[in-house]
């Protein structure tokens, strides 16, 4: 049986990114290779969010110092507003 924690590293790693409106389909096969050229990794589109963001998986990355690497390189194009890392929730 897998413990909490356990699913938590096999989880694959997720960022969150919104996009200035210039940006008209950011799930378009070009447009993500283009950006994981930017982050050095392979980036897979995911799913809108409501508030106009989107989810991608980042593969073969998930360590915490790669994220924040990904996470900066990326902030730095202009048709870029934000990215975070997407993150489990949880209630206490």
């Amino acid at each position: 049986m897998k413990t909490k924690q356990s699913i938590q590293r096999t989880r694959p790693a997720q960022i969150i990114i919104k996009f200035k409106d210039n940006v008209p389909d950011p799930s378009r096969h070009e447009f993500v290779q283009e950006i994981s050229s930017v982050a050095k990794v392979n980036l897979h589109y995911l799913r809108p969010m409501s508030g106009g963001a989107h989810v991608f998986r980042v593969e073969n990355g998930g360590k915490s110092a790669q994220i924040g690497d990904i996470i900066k390189r990326l902030s730095k194009r202009p048709d870029i507003i934000y990215v975070e890392p997407d993150a489990i929730m949880t209630h206490q």
